[in-house]
């Protein structure tokens, strides 16, 4: 939902019939009507003469987009709100100034120069599209011609535009950058020319098509909440270099933690903070990336995060979700990750307990894996999926999944499908072994060589002893298991997880630290 302001100053429409005729609503009922045709746009209105002029600190900071009209009263207009609006406009609140609003006291601080053009009432306008592929301009005709409207012409004394999307020609040979948009901050500005009081252009689809673009286009930034605040360095890029292994967190743990700050957090901020314990990547389900892609995807790029690996849950026993899996690995190629994740599937109960009954003897899990119909089929769609990835650079891993039903939880299991589906790959789950009452460091060194991904998973010793903890904190011994990996070159990702903390962000920060230390 883009939240929609639009400012007024109503002054005209009450003192002038001829445009209380053509505008009953005021200019600002005009522009919020055709609006609020749009399901995805939520729109208010604000006036000159309401107090603080309608737009309050609060009223700003819950607004996406400000369109601001403006003529014969700018010097009415408080100092004080127009510092503030310029202030919002800074951290990412898209305007667009309609048509006299270029001598408003909000573009004189916003551009710095003086405004100042050529004028005259009465005209003719043919509107030209001279940047047809920006945004503003999507489905607005090459031209078209405003019956009647004031003339603008040159010089115009702004700074000079990112693009000029419309230029204006007028029946008496003046033409006009009639469509200019800036960047100031993170706030996206669109200066639009047409709009004299005395005229009905607001009521002109094309003009209103072209409204609607621009509060698309100008709420992109503020939607996203990308902070100004300056960066400390925790970790320089030096140092990265330096060091092969990198941390990641599960960006579930991010959504946790912004649902447990009640507010006082948004994703972006959660995102930073991971960002300044030195935390480079994300492992994310694949729903959850399709779902959100492009804020996703900018909120790692704004904070030099990646997504580290992709993790989908399968039925593998049929085939069916071999597409699926194609998507994946797709999608991992498509935002760098090297890995993909495959948890392929389940057994029914009773196969299950009868393959982990002989987990402790290889040969036995071989002669189970091999005459089992279900594990057949995971077998030959991961080597398909495999031989897919392959050209792409990407990895298929499976883990040590911690279900009782997992054909793959116990070690011997795991390394049967790395020995038997060409090119998988393991991602080890340094906390899993524990559910199967299993050894960490004999589980590492049997699958040490098909190891891609590290999930850096402790185990705290209440209950049962299976409660994920910060890491660190439980008595998996990942200090000695990171040596290892050092000592045999792992060059990749250390993931956090710790599914269910109370305190995400400071089981995240504690973790990160721990892992710091040894790195």
């Amino acid at each position: 939902m883009i939240k929609v302001t639009v400012w007024n100053e109503n002054l005209h429409e009450q003192r002038q019939e001829e445009v209380r005729r053509i505008y009953p609503r005021g200019i600002h009922g005009c522009i919020a009507d055709f609006l609020k045709k749009d399901q995805n746009i939520f729109v208010r209105t604000a006036t000159l003469e309401e107090p603080e002029h309608g737009l309050t600190e609060a009223v700003l900071a819950d607004t996406d987009v400000l369109i601001y009209w403006g003529h014969m009263a700018h010097h009415a207009f408080s100092d004080e709100v127009a510092k503030r609006v310029q202030s919002h406009v800074l951290r990412g609140m898209g305007l667009i100034a309609l048509h006299s609003t270029h001598y408003a006291k909000i573009m004189s601080l916003l551009m710095g120069t003086s405004m100042t053009l050529r004028w005259k009432h009465g005209d003719r306008e043919r509107l030209f599209v001279t940047a047809p592929h920006h945004p503003i301009a999507r489905g607005v005709s090459p031209h078209f011609d405003i019956p009647i409207e004031e003339m603008y012409g040159e010089y115009f004394d702004i700074p000079k535009p990112d693009d000029v999307v419309f230029t204006g020609w007028f029946a008496g040979g003046e033409v006009f950058r009639s469509g200019c948009t800036f960047q100031r901050g993170l706030g996206r500005i669109f200066y639009f020319q047409p709009g004299h009081e005395e005229y009905p252009t607001f009521h002109m689809p094309e003009i209103q098509q072209i409204i609607r673009n621009a509060v698309s286009w100008c709420s992109e930034v503020r939607r996203q909440q990308r902070p100004l605040d300056c960066t400390a360095v925790r970790v320089t890029l030096e140092e990265e270099y330096a060091n092969p292994i990198r941390l990641s967190v599960f960006y579930d743990h991010i959504v946790q933690a912004v649902n447990q700050a009640k507010g006082e957090s948004s994703r972006i901020q959660i995102m930073r903070r991971c960002s300044d314990f030195g935390i480079r990547g994300v492992d994310i389900a694949y729903d959850q990336l399709c779902a959100d892609y492009d804020q996703i995807c900018e909120a790692l790029r704004y904070n030099y995060m990646e997504v580290a690996s992709i993790y989908h849950f399968y039925d593998l026993r049929n085939g069916s979700d071999i597409g699926v899996g194609k998507d994946q690995i797709d999608m991992a190629h498509r935002v760098g990750a090297k890995q993909v994740l495959i948890v392929p599937g389940f057994l029914d109960e009773e196969e299950a307990r009868a393959l982990h009954s002989v987990s402790n003897d290889y040969l036995a899990v071989e002669r189970f894996m091999e005459q089992n119909l279900c594990i057949q089929s995971m077998k030959s769609a991961l080597t398909e999926l495999t031989q897919y990835a392959k050209p792409l650079g990407i990895d298929v891993t499976i883990e040590d999944f911690d279900d009782n039903r997992s054909p793959c939880a116990r070690m011997n299991e795991l390394l049967w499908f790395m020995r038997n589906v060409p090119d998988l790959k393991c991602t080890f789950d340094m906390g899993n072994f524990a559910f199967g009452y299993e050894n960490v460091m004999e589980a590492y060194e049997r699958l040490k060589g098909y190891i891609v991904h590290v999930h850096c998973k402790d185990r705290g010793s209440e209950g049962n002893g299976l409660k994920s903890v910060p890491t660190g904190s439980g008595y998996i011994p990942v200090a000695q298991l990171i040596r290892k990996f050092r000592e045999s070159g792992y060059r990749g990702y250390l993931s956090i997880e710790h599914f269910g903390d109370l305190d995400q962000l400071a089981g995240i920060e504690q973790s990160a630290h721990f892992l710091k230390a040894i790195v």
